[in-house]
This record gives structure tokens, C-alpha cells and sequence, in this order.
């Protein structure tokens, strides 16, 4: 019987514990709730992250873009008069703005922390309009607040409402240069801009100096820029900037250059083929025709001979020969080649006695 009584009374007194302390708990619930609906703004706190140059939105147009759906007077109004969440996406409305987080902390100061888009690029479209791009490929606009010191790309397509599948990967090469750029000093000094031709690749063209460099695709990109970065600190000091038309930077260990004035060497061998192939023709015409008398100065004659030799003559240089430029920790080498103007020299040659020997047995 004591026993019972013992246990009896030991769980009212258990009971009476958990309902006081439960009764204190909706006492402090209800007062926290109180003090939260009668709480006040103490002030507003902004952070912003993301860029750290080229910066197109600070801490006031913040205030002022909150202060537009929070009402001007901030500091001072009830707490539960704000709408977190509607701010927030007004907030991430704004292009400039990657992401944003609204709260109030346990002082009633306003906190947004803002992560802002930082441009990486500055694209020129063919039908004149002009935007950048950050990380993610999202366009942006230019700003009357701030203008980015940042590669310049020229001769972009009409931007459309919604990207190709080419576009989408050509904004990718450009991010890809135009980041590699920016990370030397030497690079973004030399680069004025980066044309973009009809096969979408890149055309470098230099702040100094008239050359045009072919670049190409974005492959094998470090390697290009290290071809780059040799011509114009080694070649150029050397023979001057207006020495050379052209440079390619696509081949593989060498820098292709062209000297200023003479034919492209690819397009010049593919027509020496065209003229020898012509003289070849002619001489095993002059051989096989027994009745032809051939007169090499008359002037009715339509395949005279001095006539296609005097269009291989060119002027040579003899200091533009070769240029090779190397170093013991790089195998480049700036090289330009005239081994086909020999070769035409040689058949010419060859091709002189091929017809005089004709016109004698003739």
C-alpha cells in the first residue's frame, strides 16, 4: 500500500514537471512571437561578391532597388511589414545579379549578401550591336556606369532570343581566349582585338603593327600564344613591324610569316604548278607538231614562252631568306620559306632547254 503511494505520487509529481515546463514554453513562444511582430528594422547591411574589377552594381543601387519594394524608410519599419522572399526575386531580376540571400539577423539589421556577374568578354555583332558575357555565357548589357577594360571580339552573328548550337559553342571559344588573355599582362598590352571570319575562328590583331595573325581554333591554345608571345618580343625588335604581311601561328613548333609585298607562299606554289603545268603542255606540243614553225617573238603567238617565265620572276632578298628563332627551352622557330621559289627557278631552267632542244630539232 505505501509502495503505491510512493509511485502515485511520484508521477504527479513528473506530470506537473512536463505541464509547467510545456506551459513555459508557449510562454516564451508566444513572447518571442510578440516580440518578432513588434520588432523593428535597426538598419541594412549589403555584401556583395562575385567581381573584382569590373564591378557594374554597388552597395547603393542595392539599397535603392530593396528601398523600391520595401518602401523608402527602412530603418525604423516593422519587421514583419517585409516581404523576404518578393524582394529577393525583384532582386535576382536584375542581370547584373548572379544570386541573392535576404535575412534579418538577431540585432534587426537587414543583411543582403548579392553574388554579382563579372563580364569576361565584349562581343561586336555584325548588325552593330555590342554586349559581354560572363562565366556562364549569359549576355549582358553595357553599362553607362562603367565600361570593362576587357578583349574586344568583333564580327559576331546576330545574337537570336535563343542560342544555336554553333553560337552556344563559338561563345565558349571566346570565353576560353578571352580568359587566357586576360591572365597575361604581355598579351592583353599586344591585343587590340579578335576578329571572328566566316569559318568561326580567330584572327588576332595586334595594338602595333600591321600584321594580320591567323590563330585559328582554340586548340592547342597555350602553345599558340607561346608562338605569339616569341615572334613579337624576338622577331619583330629585330627586322621592324612593318616587315612582315602576315603570320600563322596554326602550325605546329613554328611561327609562318610573310614578308610584306610578296605573294602568300601556299597560294604562289599552288600557281608555279599552274604555269608549269602550262610550259610542260606547250613543249610536248612543240615536239609532237612537225608542221608548226614556233617564232618566240611574234606577236600572235598566244603561248609565248618569255611571257609565262617573266610572270615566275620575282624580287628576292637575300636577308629574307630564312628567319629561325629558337630557344633552349622552346622548339619554336619562325620560319620563312622560300624553297618553292627555287624549285620554279630549277624548272624553268629545265623547262628553257626542254624547248629550245624542240625548236632546234624542228
Amino acid at each position: 500500500m505505501k509502495l503505491t503511494k510512493k509511485i502515485n505520487v511520484k508521477l504527479i509529481l513528473i506530470s506537473t514537471l512536463w505541464v509547467l515546463l510545456g506551459g513555459a514554453l508557449i510562454v516564451l513562444l508566444v513572447a518571442a512571437f510578440n516580440k518578432k511582430e513588434s520588432a523593428l528594422c535597426t538598419g541594412i547591411k549589403i555584401e556583395i561578391e562575385g567581381a573584382t574589377t569590373n564591378i557594374f552594381i554597388d552597395e547603393h543601387d542595392i539599397k535603392s532597388i530593396i528601398g523600391k519594394y520595401a518602401g523608402k524608410k527602412i530603418i525604423g519599419k516593422k519587421i514583419k511589414d517585409f516581404d523576404i522572399e518578393f524582394i529577393e526575386k525583384e532582386l535576382e531580376k536584375d542581370v547584373w545579379l548572379k544570386k541573392t540571400t535576404i535575412y534579418f539577423d538577431n540585432q534587426g539589421i537587414l543583411r543582403a549578401n548579392i553574388f554579382e556577374r563579372e563580364p569576361i568578354a565584349r562581343i561586336f555583332a555584325m548588325d552593330g550591336n555590342t554586349f559581354y558575357i560572363d562565366d556562364e555565357i549569359r549576355i549582358l548589357p553595357l553599362s553607362s556606369k562603367h565600361t570593362a577594360r576587357l578583349p574586344v571580339f568583333t564580327n559576331f552573328h546576330t545574337i537570336e532570343k535563343k542560342l544555336t548550337i554553333k553560337d552556344s559553342n563559338l561563345l565558349n571559344s571566346i570565353k576560353s581566349l578571352s580568359v587566357f588573355i586576360q591572365k597575361d599582362s604581355f598579351l592583353m598590352s599586344m591585343i587590340d582585338q579578335i576578329d571572328i571570319n566566316k569559318q568561326n575562328q580567330f584572327e588576332l590583331i595586334p595594338k602595333m603593327g600591321k600584321q594580320e595573325i591567323y590563330f585559328g581554333d582554340t586548340s592547342f591554345m597555350k602553345e599558340k600564344f607561346e608562338r605569339f608571345t616569341l615572334f613579337y618580343k624576338n622577331v619583330i625588335p629585330k627586322y621592324g613591324w612593318d616587315k612582315y604581311s602576315k603570320v600563322d601561328l596554326q602550325f605546329r613548333n613554328q611561327v609562318v610569316a610573310c614578308i610584306k609585298g610578296k605573294e602568300d607562299i601556299k597560294a604562289d606554289s599552288m600557281r608555279a604548278l599552274q604555269i608549269m603545268k602550262t610550259v610542260a603542255e606547250y613543249s610536248e606540243k612543240a615536239a609532237n607538231d612537225t608542221s608548226r614553225s614556233l617564232l618566240l617573238d611574234n606577236a600572235t603567238n598566244s603561248t609565248d614562252i618569255s611571257l609565262i617565265m617573266q610572270s615566275l620572276q620575282r624580287d628576292d632578298d637575300d636577308s629574307d631568306t630564312a628567319i629561325s628563332t629558337k630557344t633552349q627551352t622552346k622548339k619554336n622557330s619562325i620560319i620563312i620559306n622560300k624553297e618553292s621559289e627555287n624549285k620554279i627557278k630549277k624548272s624553268q631552267e629545265k623547262n628553257r632547254n626542254k624547248v629550245k632542244a624542240s625548236t632546234q630539232k624542228k
